[in-house]
Formats: C-alpha cells, structure tokens, sequence
C-alpha cells in the first residue's frame, strides 16, 4: 500500500484539519490516532514517529483552539496517553459573515499571512477556513504584502512554528562586537516597516525585544540538553502584547525636527504616523533612536535634528564619521 504524505501543511490549515476531525468524531480521538490520521500530523509521525517537535505542534494547536473559545475536551485518565480529546459540535458555535465581510476578511489574511504571525492571523485564517468560505481571488492577489527581507526571517519564523530553541549573534546600537543570544521565540510583529522578534531570552531568564535587522549572520537551531532550563512556549496573544508594547514606546518617543519644505525629508515625515507638521517644525514619532538617526542621515540638510539633543548628537556623529570616511 502506498502511504500519501502531503507537502508541508501550514499552521492555521493544520489547526482546522484538527478541528475537523475533533468535531466529526462523536467519541473523539486519542492522540496516536490524531498523529496517524490528521493532515498536518500524519506527515511527521510517518516520516519520523513520535518527537518533541510532533508533541510542541499539537500542544500548541491545542491552546490555539481554546484561544478562540473553541471547547475542547480532554478525557480523565491516568495515563496521557489513553486521554481522548473531543469537541462537541452542538458546543462549537460557527461564525457568520456577509459576503462583503468575507472579501475584506480574505483580503487582510493574505496579508497577515506574511505580517505578524499572530494568533489573531491564525484565527482568522481557520474561522474562514471552517465556514467554508472561498478564496475570493482578486482581492487577495491585489493585497499588498508586508515583506520580509530581513534573511533571519525564515529561520526565526520556522523556530516560532515548531516551538524551537534558537541562538543569533545580535549587535546593540553602540557595540562594536555582537552578542550570542539563545532563546525561544514568542511572537513576530511588523512594526514601522521593521521585523520586531519578542522571546525568552534563556541567559538573562526575561523576555527580549530584538529588532531582526540587528541579527548578525545565520540563526541556528539550539539541541536541548537536559541541562538546560526548561523551554518556554509561546503563550496566546503574544503578538499582541508586543504591539501594545511598541504602541506605548511610539508615543513616549518623540523628536523636533526642521524641514526643508518640498523635500524629500519633508514629504516622508510628514505622512510618518502621528506626526505634527507646524510651518518647518516637525514632531516625529520613533522607535528606535539609532534606527531614527540612520533614516535622518539620508536626508542630509533637508532634516535638522532640534531634540532631543542624543538624537541630535546621534546624527551629527554618523554625518561626521561618514564626512571621514569620503574625505
């Protein structure tokens, strides 16, 4: 007999193929007979059997179903592995949308797709997905995309779907010499058009922010040793709480600026978020100083820094070194 293993199948598809099979089960399944028959599972179990990575994905598509309020069960037993996990589908509620709701609803989930990697993306991927919606095709090829250049990305958002232990090397704005850091990712955010990861950072025991264009050379994947502290998985809402996080660093960082009118400085931080055009003088919003600094150095003369004065200092320090650097 010839056993079909599918290509890799996507997180919020894998999630809904589990609801599907949860939900037409009156008596439910046990979790041998999940990996062995459910696509998004079967896969992995055939290939390589029972691993950690197989367990991280259905621990984790467990929470991401009881995240959405979705009831699933879970039996009593002794041992975890009689349990039987079950939905009841008088419990599970669908979901109604208009017709014009589900066009802009496909519309944004072609570009959540390639954004933040959130709960909230998967969410509303597997809620269309189990009304049955169709694709609505010309929305969704003339979505825009948020991109995704940064080249740890891929290895970054691959370790947040499998629940993996990552190092990188990272450079902090004023250091000459990057730092290896070992973490689990939690969540990924585009925020002022730049890459934010949030995880746990295993050597300081704390969650990190770090800023992905500041990751210095390949991102590995880390072998747990028994040794080491136990992994920490990534808790629903994560994204969310770093985008409440970098809402709040946005609008407690601010800089006056004087701008040359009709200039390119003058027309890009004019349609910057939140900013307040007064004659010349511009207040800006920011995130990161260094990064702010960087982006104001291409401006030259057209963008004159007024505060804060380390900002100020920051860009008069790089014009200095690059007026160095070209004689």
């Amino acid at each position: 007999m010839n056993i079909r293993i599918d290509k890799p199948v996507p997180a919020e598809e894998r999630t809904y193929c589990l609801l599907l099979a949860l939900i037409s089960e009156p008596y439910g399944l046990s979790k041998a007979m999940i990996y062995k028959s459910v696509r998004g599972y079967r896969e992995d179990f055939l290939s390589s059997g029972v691993t950690d990575a197989l367990e991280k994905k259905f621990e984790r598509d467990k929470r991401e179903l009881r995240s959405m309020g979705i009831p699933l069960m879970t039996s009593n037993h002794e041992n975890p592995a009689d349990q039987v996990y079950s939905i009841s589908e008088s419990d599970y509620e669908q979901l109604s949308f208009t017709d014009a709701e589900i066009s802009l609803l496909t519309a944004a989930s072609a570009v959540w797709s390639e954004s933040a990697l959130s709960s909230d993306a998967r969410e509303l991927k597997i809620r269309l997905l189990a009304n049955d919606v169709a694709t609505v095709a010309h929305l969704e090829a003339h979505a825009p995309r948020i991109e995704t250049r940064d080249a740890s990305y891929p290895s970054i958002a691959n370790a947040l779907e499998s629940n993996s232990r990552i190092a990188f090397n990272y450079l902090k704005p004023g250091q000459f010499k990057p730092e290896k850091r070992v973490v689990s990712p939690l969540a990924l955010v585009n925020y002022d058009g730049r890459w934010h990861l949030l995880a746990h950072d295993y050597e300081r025991d704390a969650e990190r922010t770090f800023l992905l264009r500041r990751i210095v050379g390949e991102v590995q994947d880390v072998r747990v040793k028994e040794s080491d502290p136990p992994a920490v998985d990534p808790r629903p809402r994560a994204g969310n709480e770093l985008i409440v996080h970098l809402n709040e660093l946005w609008r407690s960082l601010t800089a006056t600026v004087r701008v040359a009118p009709q200039t390119k400085a003058a027309v890009s931080l004019a349609n910057r978020k939140d900013t307040v055009v007064d004659g010349d003088v511009y207040t800006v919003h920011y995130l990161d100083e260094a990064v702010f600094a960087d982006e104001l150095c291409e401006y030259g003369v057209e963008a004159i820094v007024l505060e804060p004065q380390s900002l100020r200092d920051a860009v008069i320090s790089r014009l200095e070194r690059l007026a160095d650097d070209h004689g």
